[in-house]
C-alpha cells in the first residue's frame, strides 16, 4: 500500500519516494549467523517457533549484558540504514512513504525475543527518533490473526501473529498512530488511507 501511495502523491505533483524501512541485516549478519548456530542449534522459524523464540528468552534472561550488546550492535546497523535510506532523501525535499519503520523493527524484531514490555518498546522507540526522523503520520493496518495469516504465505505461525498484535495496539495508543481496519478489501483501506491524509495534509 505504502508503495501505491508514494505512486499517487506523485502523480499529483508530489515530489515523494517510497523507502522499504524494515531491518535487514548488513553490517550485523555475521554476528546474527554465529549467534544462530551456537545458541538456536539453527531451528526453523518456520517449523519451529515457539521452540526458538522460548530459547531466545531464555538465553536473553540469562545473558542480560550480552543481550544489550547485541541489541546496541542491531540497532546500530538499522540506524545507519534509515540515515541513507531517509534522511538522505529528506535532505533533497523529498516526502518519504515508508513501508515499515522504527515501530516495526523494535515491536516485530526485539519486544517479543528481548522480552521487552510496552514501556521498554516506548523508550527503545524514543531513543531512535533521536537520530532518525520521527514521522508525520503513521499508519497501522491491523487485521485479525486468522485473516493476516490466510493473506500472506511469509508469516511462521499464527502465534507469531499472536504475540505481536496486542503490542502493536497498544504501542498505536500510546503514540497517536491511525489504526486502519485491515480486514477490509486492500482497496478499501487504501481509500481510507488516502481520504485521511487528503484531510491531514490537502494533497
Amino acid at each position: 500500500m505504502a508503495k501505491e501511495i508514494a505512486d499517487l502523491l506523485k502523480e499529483r505533483g508530489v515530489s515523494a519516494q517510497y523507502v522499504y524501512a524494515r531491518f535487514q541485516l548488513i553490517l550485523t549478519k555475521p554476528v546474527v549467523f554465529l549467534a544462530n548456530k551456537i545458541f538456536l542449534r539453527d531451528k526453523k522459524i518456520r517449523t519451529e517457533y515457539s521452540i526458538r523464540t522460548n530459547d531466545k528468552k531464555t538465553l536473553i534472561k540469562k545473558n542480560r549484558k550480552l543481550a544489550t550488546v547485541y541489541r546496541f550492535l542491531l540497532l546500530t546497523d538499522y540506524l545507519l540504514q534509515l540515515a541513507i535510506k531517509i534522511k538522505l532523501p529528506l535532505l533533497t525535499g523529498k516526502t518519504i512513504v515508508c513501508d515499515r519503520y522504527v515501530y516495526d523493527t523494535v515491536l516485530t524484531d526485539f519486544a517479543i525475543d528481548m522480552g521487552l514490555s510496552k514501556d521498554e518498546c516506548l523508550q527503545l522507540i524514543n531513543k531512535c527518533f533521536r537520530f532518525v526522523p520521527k514521522p508525520s503520520v503513521v499508519f497501522l493496518v491491523d487485521a485479525s490473526e486468522e485473516v493476516a495469516y490466510k493473506r500472506k504465505n511469509d508469516i511462521p505461525s499464527i502465534d507469531y501473529l499472536k504475540d505481536r498484535r496486542s503490542l502493536y495496539l497498544g504501542i498505536a495508543d500510546a503514540c497517536g498512530i491511525i489504526v486502519l481496519n485491515g480486514n477490509q478489501a486492500p482497496e478499501e483501506v487504501f481509500s481510507e488511507c488516502m481520504r485521511r491524509l487528503e484531510n491531514e495534509f490537502a494533497i
